[in-house]
């Protein structure tokens, strides 16, 4: 047992209680057992394992597999001419069975000693053992890829019975070998999360269930590791021993990788390639050079003798990783300069390949990942086509697996006619940020099918994100949903960045993979609940899950990497407020997780929820303390101060908790959290040597503030500051904000209320230097209430007081019956002791409501704010309909049309959403309605994406996408794709007439559905109230709705 502290005063113990499987058929059973085990006619326990059970009569509905009381477990009986990467497995099945009871199977090729009667038997659907018996479930499953089936079959082969374990090849035996380890509560992640595995005292198979898989959606399925410099190869070099020159990516890593990818019933992967050479590391390639001949390396044969399909990255062909040339390759890598020397180079990765499963890469792009200098797509052709013949002369004509990427300008080469050979994969990409860039054609037919390159991990503008995970489940599934509907299913491959931290992503990705349609719409929680019982046991999976569920959606509504000290509003819809205190409701509820959690559990919980949640709440703090800093300073406010000192604070917390993580499990993942990540600069994309503080400000205590003339008396030393919502100024009168003209320093006003709006409105009573002050608010009107109304300030700022002034709407007189109440006039007084005085205006409107009868949204502070699943009404047409996608977007939710197809509505005959809102008088005679939609490309090539959008009638075409730009770094994408990459969002605005003018009633807000592939997260109908507030990231909370 290892025992580490993570939090103050806890002991962690590796150990565990409970494990659930994950989505699939429960076969597995854990009989209960009692008293002592009765004599037995063997004498030792050896003997006793490999024969039947001391009590067989005690589990009649289940075939016990293994026993710790009785010191017995099954026999697993192997055909020895079977595949060696099923008779691993089978032996790590063994050790699974052992983790967990305590007792391990033996392992017998061909035959069993005598006197057997019952066992385990484990082979594919070619082998004598299993499909020699002539098995009707086995025959049907011939010529499959990757189905296996696990029943007990009575009488096989002279036995009383045996749990088959039977495959259509050697990965369909291995999928349901692992397919039993998770049920009985060994995570895939066992390893690399340190996930407690389960003690039972029994184990048996329900003999009446069947756990069995047909082929899988996606016929390559897996993860490639990328940008694994620092991080990765530090981790690695130290924890392996393996230093430089030589690469740590060898068989000890490996190993585990492929495992692990086996384990989540993926079959393929792409290796490290910054600097590794995965088919010749372990081979000291550094110093010994090459292979002269073709050989395959320790990693290579390793991933063929386990199960694993290799290729190489999207811009590495012939499965040969780029060092390979870096180290050896002769002129450069340039088709026209040198076609002789690479099609040399391609030939011996064929060579070195064959007989081993690869899937080969195609095309060919610059050095170093960049567009080919000279390419056409005349060149690109040819290209392919020598390298097709390199693989048919190899191969001798036979057919073997092979993809084209067509990773950023490679896109435009095929948009604009480049053929893709029909037995070539055409490999789609996302835009490295999620949003897949093409699908083939819905009713293609290409033989050799699509595929898709994701990205949970990337390098590049608008910035890097390799810290820790910030991908939304729910925009996986979206995209990879649209893939599916449109065949593009041959190939999905994730690039995972470190691995570490990117686990849970990973595995979401590998389920949908493996078996969409188990993971249908509204599926991510679900997901989560079941990941989270299998990890950290049943009873707090629910919490787990929802904390993670918001995890996912705030991480990836703004990336980390891409927070600065103005990304959250300080002075608007108290959204710094909101989010910060967002962040720290999820860290105190994983707190209190982990506190409640069994020892065992907790260190895998540390690592993939507590410290993720809290390095995310640490930089938030950070940030937001950092702009108020900065803010305040500019005001002149004191406690500028204490908000750069609370900077410095969570700025060492990132520090702290980075330490525990390293130092946890005497060091096991040193360096995994070592990626820089704060205060990023947009001038280091590939890396930043190391985290920064963001740029503060320090005030000078010991001097009062000396406010500018207002325009009647001269300035006098001031103590105190006022400083209202919505306004970046301070009072009395300094600075632009609140002096425009220099000299001209109006008073303090706050934006009207009206009873729909924000409840309340706030003023900063602030310290503005080196003496304690009182303060007195005073409000002209009986209805407006202030609280508090008065107190002290302290001088070093650490008494600064809030001032909430509200409304108390049932004292304001009504001006009758279809008319508002508009007070301009009313004011609250500020006044302090050191005679810094303030009137801050605070007007009110008070209309009329709404009808009784009417349901939708009001009408507040100016504008409507709607999330978009909450439509007053809707409609289907011809079977589609717009459907709520939960975890989607900024927010709230995302709503698209389903289901995805290539439908071509005309605007207003598509389904649709309807949403009513009430104005309550507008003052203008146009409104502007904005429609956030979430990130995406015109993904049907050759065609663009819309949506139909009306107000009262008035119904237009919208085409949101617009033409794809010429920027070099971005590649074949949008112009506004770096903006609309950093936001997560895309505004899409439009201008409407009020056909009634500005008077008060109803109206009607229509979403009409054209194509698929569109998600609408919220719908703003400003009336000029959020245009006048400014800036904030996530936009006004959602307006009053009457339901």
């Amino acid at each position: 047992m290892v025992a580490v502290h993570l939090l103050a005063g806890v002991s962690i113990l590796l150990g565990a209680q409970q494990a659930l499987a994950l989505g699939q058929k429960q076969c597995i059973t854990f009989p209960q057992e009692g008293g002592h085990p009765r004599p037995h006619h063997l004498e030792t326990a050896e003997q006793q394992a490999v024969f039947s059970p001391i009590e067989p009569a005690s589990y009649s509905n289940d075939l016990l597999i293994a026993s710790t009381r009785q010191k017995f477990a099954l026999p697993l009986l192997l055909d020895s001419k079977d595949d060696d990467a099923i008779h691993l497995a089978a032996a790590s099945f063994a050790r699974d069975v052992e983790k967990v009871t305590g007792v391990r199977p033996h392992l017998y090729n061909n035959t069993l000693p005598k006197g057997t009667k019952r066992c385990i038997m484990v082979g594919s659907a070619g082998s004598g053992l299993v499909g020699g018996m002539g098995l009707e479930h086995v025959e049907e499953m011939k010529g499959k890829w990757e189905a296996f089936d696990v029943r007990v079959v009575d009488k096989a082969r002279n036995l009383e019975e045996a749990l088959v374990i039977s495959g259509s090849d050697r990965r369909g035996v291995v999928f349901g070998l692992y397919d039993l380890s998770e049920q009985l509560g060994v995570s895939p992640w066992y390893w690399w999360d340190d996930v407690s595995i389960p003690k039972r005292s029994a184990i048996a198979f329900d003999r009446s269930s069947v756990c069995a898989h047909g082929e899988p959606t996606v016929k390559f399925r897996g993860l490639f590791i990328n940008d694994e410099l620092p991080v990765m190869w530090n981790w690695a070099k130290d924890f392996f021993g393996i230093d430089y020159p030589e690469s740590p990516f060898q068989v000890g890593l490996y190993e585990r990788m492929f495992e692990t990818v086996l384990r989540m019933k993926g079959n393929f992967m792409w290796p490290a390639m910054w600097v590794n050479m995965f088919a010749v590391d372990g081979l000291n390639p550094q110093k010994n050079g090459l292979p002269k001949e073709p050989l395959a390396g320790p990693n290579q044969a390793l991933a063929h003798r386990m199960g694993v399909v290799m290729g190489t990255s999207h811009h590495e062909p012939m499965s040969r990783n780029k060092p390979e040339w870096d180290l050896e390759g002769t002129g450069d890598w340039d088709w026209q300069k040198n076609e002789k020397k690479l099609t040399e180079w391609w030939t011996y990765g064929a060579e070195r390949a064959k007989g081993l499963d690869t899937v080969f890469t195609m095309g060919l792009r610059g050095d170093g990942d960049e567009p080919l200098t000279g390419a056409s797509i005349e060149l690109l052709e040819e290209v392919t086509g020598k390298q097709q013949g390199i693989l048919k002369k190899v191969y001798d004509g036979e057919a073997v697996p092979q993809a084209w990427a067509l990773y950023k300008e490679v896109q435009g080469y095929y948009l604009q006619g480049m053929k893709i050979p029909d037995d070539v994969t055409t490999l789609f990409s996302d835009d490295n940020w999620g949003n897949i860039m093409g699908v083939l054609p819905f009713n293609h037919t290409h033989s050799a099918g699509g595929g898709i390159y994701y990205h949970a991990d990337y390098v590049g503008r608008p910035t890097q994100y390799k810290w820790i995970n910030t991908i939304n489940l729910a925009k996986t599934w979206e995209q990879m949903q649209i893939a599916n509907a449109f065949r593009t299913n041959n190939i999905w491959i994730l690039n995972v960045g470190d691995v570490k931290h990117h686990e849970l992503p990973a595995e979401h990705f590998m389920h949908l993979a493996y078996d969409f349609d188990a993971w249908p719409i509204n599926s991510v929680t679900k997901f989560l609940r079941l990941w989270a019982a299998r990890e950290f046991g049943g009873e707090h999976s629910h919490e787990i899950a929802d904390i993670m569920g918001h995890y996912s959606q705030i991480t990836a509504s703004l990336k980390p990497e891409l927070y600065n000290v103005s990304s959250w509003s300080i002075i608007n819809y108290e959204e710094a407020e909101r989010v910060q205190g967002t962040w720290d409701d999820l860290f105190t509820r994983a707190e209190k997780v982990y506190h409640s959690l069994e020892k065992a559990r907790r260190v895998a919980f540390f690592e993939v929820v507590y410290a993720p949640v809290a390095l995310i709440t640490h930089a938030n703090r950070m940030y937001i303390a950092a702009g108020r800093n900065n803010l305040y300073a500019y005001q002149g406010r004191t406690s500028a101060n204490r908000m750069a000192e609370r900077a410095i604070k969570e700025f060492q917390q990132d520090h702290n908790l980075t330490e525990v993580y390293h130092t946890m499990l005497h060091g096991k993942w040193n360096h995994i959290l070592s990626q820089p990540h704060l205060n990023m600069d947009p001038h280091y994309i590939l890396h930043k040597p190391r985290n920064t503080v963001p740029p503060l400000s320090f005030i000078q205590e010991n001097e009062p503030s000396l406010p500018r003339w207002d325009g009647t008396k001269p300035a006098q030393p001031a103590y105190v500051r006022y400083s209202v919502e919505s306004s970046m100024g301070a009072w009395p009168g300094h600075g632009f904000y609140n002096c425009p003209k220099h000299f001209d320093c109006r008073d303090p006003q706050l934006y009207r209320m009206d009873p729909y709006g924000a409840s309340r409105r706030w003023v900063d009573v602030s310290a503005a230097g080196p003496k304690d002050t009182t303060w007195l608010a005073t409000p002209s009107a009986d209805w407006l209430v202030v609280h508090p109304a008065h107190g002290k300030i302290k001088k070093d700022g650490s008494a600064d007081q809030r001032v909430y002034v509200s409304i108390d709407w049932s004292k304001v007189p009504s001006a009758g019956e279809g008319n508002h109440t508009h007070w301009d006039n009313a004011t609250v007084h500020f006044a302090a002791s050191d005679g810094s005085n303030a009137t801050v205006s605070t007007p009110i409107s008070k209309p009329n409501p709404p009808p009784s009868d009417f349901k939708g949204h009001v009408q507040g502070d100016g504008y409507v704010a709607i999330e978009a699943a909450h439509w007053t009404r809707d409609s289907s047409v011809d079977g589609h309909k717009f459907h709520e996608i939960e975890w989607y977007g900024r927010s709230l939710s995302g709503i698209e049309m389903y289901p995805s197809s290539d439908v071509n509505f005309t605007v207003g005959t598509g389904p649709s959403a309807q949403y009513d809102i009430w104005t309550t008088g507008t003052g203008q005679n146009t409104v502007e309605i904005t429609v956030q939609l979430g990130p995406a490309f015109n993904f049907q090539l050759g065609k663009e994406l819309a949506f139909g959008l009306g107000f009262d009638g008035d119904n237009r075409e919208i085409h949101p996408i617009p033409p794809v730009g010429t920027q070099p770094d971005a590649g074949s994408v949008p112009e506004d794709w770096e903006e609309v990459t950093r936001t997560e969002v895309r505004n899409v605005t439009q201008t409407f007439d009020l056909k009634d003018g500005d008077r008060p009633g109803r109206h009607t807000v229509s979403l009409f559905g054209m194509t698929s592939g569109l998600v609408v997260e919220r719908i703003w109908v400003d009336m000029g109230g959020i245009k006048q507030r400014g800036y904030s990231y996530l936009g006004p909370p959602e307006s009053h709705r009457f339901v």
